[in-house]
């Protein structure tokens, strides 16, 4: 997810579990941030561009100051499967001979 206003849109239905997974990583910040999105949206600033536009700036600007680089994501991960195992599921063996 390089856009956070983007995703919202484009994933609407699902937007509260994926602010649910983002704070199950410890990211309470991203989770944050879309849910502000949402509610933007839902008020319906993408009815003005102006206000749209700046939305989609702002989001993108926080956004990358939360998540600067796959290394922040991949680390929120990793920190949690450490912490809880059983809350991943173990790759299935590979059956190709």
């Amino acid at each position: 997810m390089n856009n956070p206003l983007d995703a919202v849109e484009r994933m609407s239905p699902d937007v509260e579990n994926i602010e649910d997974a983002f704070r199950w990583l410890g990211l309470d910040g991203v989770s944050s941030l879309l849910a502000s999105v949402r509610q933007d949206i839902a008020a319906g600033v993408l009815d003005d561009d102006d206000l749209a536009d700046g939305l989609e700036r702002d989001a993108d600007e926080r956004y990358g100051v939360l998540l600067p680089s796959d290394a922040v994501l991949n680390a929120a991960f990793r920190a949690r499967l450490k912490e809880a195992p059983d809350a991943f599921a173990r790759p299935e063996p590979d059956a190709t001979p």
